[in-house]
């Protein structure tokens, strides 16, 4: 055997690995059997989660989304916390709130600065109790070409849309593991799945999200913290003004409900993967298939996007939503 592999004995090599791919392929089944099961089952006879009295904080929270994430969740007698950097967003989202009936817990977090983080978490479970939902919401984008780029503005992106990620989930993650309950819910992009033209910044940050997410799925299952949720969530563009001026032409922006509503389902059912609209996922496979050449021909021909993204308006300033 090559020396250096996990098992260096022949027969323990072969016995061990035939015995893992029997193992794997009949579970897989199971899991494709299942997933269509639940694909074609009515949504009112899903299992769904029950989150009353659950403390849900949303980051981002005073954003066209944020805020109905922060509403749906409060209809189903959660606990709302929003973070935000914007005081005028955040009394948006709790006015919002308290006009349909909702108190919120409201807090003004740079979440780019990793004390600021620490130290709104210890508040948040002094003054609420320990976080059961996190949703990591915030983003911004200054959406300009590589070389345009302002050094700082990309500082900002990778600051609020990552390493944001490391700093709340190392604030919340250890009470989930204790309490052996939790759920943390990602959002990342469809441009974390696929480069976006004048998004070298906020692209590379989303797909940092999703390999920060599915290696802490995997470091979550291995460890057998089986209990504690994990959702990604990938939208497409959503209407909300962060790409304020972009025609997509394919298909239109979603709406913030739409999305706001999918996550909450998804987190729901303890779905781990939620890319919006669904027909996006079929799409995707194509670009590893295909040649690298012909993706592009398609991304410039076909989709459009490059014209689209250069249509951007507000290239002044980052925009967050």
């Amino acid at each position: 055997m090559v020396p250096g592999l996990i098992y260096e004995n022949p027969l323990e090599y072969i016995y061990t690995l035939l015995l893992d791919i029997l193992v794997c392929t009949v579970k897989s089944f199971y899991f494709l059997l299942e997933t269509i099961f639940l694909t074609l089952l009515p949504d009112r006879l899903r299992t769904k989660k029950d989150v009353t009295g659950q403390v849900v904080l949303i980051t981002g929270g005073g954003g066209g989304v944020g805020r109905l994430i922060a509403l749906n969740f409060a209809k189903l007698k959660a606990k709302a916390v929003i973070w935000d950097v914007n005081r005028e967003a955040i009394n948006a989202t709790c006015d919002a709130l308290k006009t349909e009936g909702f108190e919120c817990a409201s807090y003004i977090v740079d979440i780019s600065d990793r004390e600021k983080v620490y130290e709104a978490a210890k508040k948040v479970k002094e003054e609420i109790g320990k976080v059961d939902i996190l949703v990591n919401n915030a983003g911004i984008v200054t959406c300009r070409p590589f070389l345009d780029l302002p050094d700082k503005a990309i500082e900002s992106t990778y600051a609020v849309n990552i390493l944001s990620h490391y700093w709340t989930a190392k604030a919340f993650l250890p009470d989930m593991i204790a309490d052996k309950r939790g759920h943390i819910v990602t959002v990342s992009s469809v441009t974390g799945l696929m480069g976006t033209y004048a998004c070298t910044d906020y692209s590379a940050t989303k797909f940092a999200t999703v390999g920060f997410h599915e290696s802490l799925y995997s470091e979550l299952k291995y460890h057998g913290h089986e209990y504690i949720g994990m959702t990604l969530v990938c939208p497409y563009y959503i209407n909300t003004g962060m790409f304020s001026g972009v025609k997509p032409r394919l298909f239109p922006m979603l709406e913030p409900k739409y999305v706001a509503d999918q996550l909450v389902d998804a987190t729901l059912k303890n779905e781990v993967n939620c890319t919006l609209p669904g027909s996006v996922r079929m799409l995707l496979p194509l670009k590893c298939l295909l040649p690298a050449k012909t993706c592009w021909e398609m991304m410039l021909r076909i989709m459009k996007g490059p014209q689209s993204m250069s249509m951007y308006r507000g290239r002044g300033k980052a925009k967050s939503g």
